[in-house]
């Protein structure tokens, strides 16, 4: 089982590293970048930084409810690491979009689980991780953070959403 208590520190500790290493890359090339909120030099700016403390602390809380739901039923680790890996995987594309320039697709692809949504719980937090860790290296700690908690909001919503009329029904 990898969601244990004694595998919580080494996980916690992976997701450090995996931060330090991108944040050294950046270092090493051209400095640490700094975010302005809403793209404009002239309002403040979020460095990549903060990725040192809101990257661990993003897979500790996962890492917590993860584990409180694994201990519920055992059998579900298979499908949060494919959970997990599918959503690292849609984050890394989008960062890969961003890097070729591709602005236009972009914001198409980033609404993408708000339809499937409608069919399958996107909001659980290994989706939020895997997402977040996938974007890490083009957009820090920060900015994949928030933009993964409005989807995970948005996801939760439409989901609660359909059962509810469903239940009506």
């Amino acid at each position: 089982m990898i969601f244990t208590r004694k595998n919580k520190s080494k996980i916690i500790l992976g997701a450090l590293i995996f931060t330090s290493l991108c944040l050294l890359w950046e270092h090493l090339n051209g400095g640490v970048i700094t975010h302005h909120l809403l793209a404009r030099q002239d309002m403040p700016g979020i460095s990549n930084w903060w990725g040192l403390l809101t990257l661990p602390t993003l897979t500790w809380i996962s890492f917590s409810l993860i584990h409180k739901r694994q201990r519920q039923n055992p059998e579900l680790e298979k499908t949060i690491i494919r959970r997990f890996i599918a959503a690292f995987v849609y984050g890394l594309i989008a960062s890969i979009l961003w890097e070729l320039n591709l602005d236009e697709i972009l914001p198409f692809y980033i609404l993408l689980p708000l339809p499937i949504a409608f069919f399958i719980p996107l909001h659980r937090p290994e989706y939020l991780l895997g997402f977040v860790l996938g974007m890490l290296f083009t957009f820090g700690g920060i900015l994949p953070i928030l933009v993964g908690l409005v989807l995970t909001f948005l996801c939760f919503f439409l989901f609660t959403l359909v059962r509810i009329l469903k239940s009506l029904i």
